[in-house]
């Protein structure tokens, strides 16, 4: 039944009452203060268990260095200034660099390896992906996760796959590796990253690291590893640009990973070296 309209009761409502609305029931909302310090308190206290990674006589890092699946040639430098670089469980070293074994975007056929970087964007991080088969069309997203999620879409659709296309950027770049957490967390100015909440580690034993290096998970890279790794990045020079670039670096990718020259340095090291 069509009931007629009391146009004396109806009231029209302003934007600005609509902003005044939402902020008294924001204000009015029970608040749970101790939200965030419970997060922050579950960070802290889990203790997580990471493989020894050897140091040199100065107390860095010896690269590279197997992490599981990964290759880390760069941790990088801390940005602890600027919020962007960091959150409550993950820093983004500018500089850090990192490879891995992955489905081609091309050839459905084969494997092959992506170098993934972090590099310094005008406000925040960019993440960058590069396959050895495409190192004229490097993937550059604010996020890690955003990289990794358009190269996952490209290897599905190549593949036919109606797979998801979600991927977790801090697995696929390492930042979720207790390893490489860890390690990134020993570098300078980690501890004064300001939404950052420091985390506890402890090294396995000897029993679970000599299983981890066994599987090939841990330890030093073998050789094919990091001579393909090589190739991927002598083939990343070889595609860039010589002229150069107006925009700033960091807007033209190009404070990119480890050179192709430390990385030689470090290869013939590894051939040398007493296994």
């Amino acid at each position: 039944m069509f009931r007629p309209v009391d146009e004396t009761q109806q009231t029209q409502t302003s934007p600005d009452d609509y902003a005044k609305n939402a902020s008294a029931s924001l204000e009015a909302a029970p608040r749970v203060p101790g939200k965030r310090r419970k997060r922050h308190h579950d960070i802290a206290s889990k203790i997580r268990s990471v493989q020894p990674v050897p140091r040199d006589i100065h107390g860095n890092y010896e690269m590279p260095v197997q992490v599981g699946i990964l290759v880390v040639l760069n941790l990088g430098r801390v940005v602890w200034d600027r919020d962007a670089f960091h959150n409550e469980r993950y820093i983004w070293p500018v500089g850090y660099t990192v490879q891995r074994e992955y489905y081609s975007m091309v050839d459905p056929h084969t494997d092959v390896i992506y170098t993934c970087w972090v590099s310094e964007g005008k406000d925040a991080p960019l993440f960058h992906v590069e396959a050895e088969d495409m190192p004229d069309a490097s993937i550059v997203a604010p996020t890690a996760t955003g990289a990794w999620t358009a190269v996952l879409r490209k290897v599905n659709q190549i593949r036919h796959r109606e797979h998801s296309n979600s991927a977790s950027g801090p697995d696929y770049f390492g930042f979720s590796h207790p390893t490489i957490a860890k390690m990134v967390q020993d570098l300078p100015g980690a501890d004064r990253c300001r939404t950052y909440v420091m985390q506890n580690f402890v090294e396995m034993k000897d029993r679970h690291v000599r299983g981890v290096v066994k599987k090939g998970r841990g330890g030093r890279p073998s050789i094919d590893m990091l001579n393909r790794g090589q190739r991927a990045l002598m083939a990343a020079s070889a595609s860039s640009p010589s002229s150069a670039h107006t925009a700033q670096p960091e807007e033209a990718g190009l404070v990119r990973r480890i050179s192709v020259a430390t990385l030689t340095n470090t290869i013939s090291a590894s051939e040398t070296s007493p296994s």
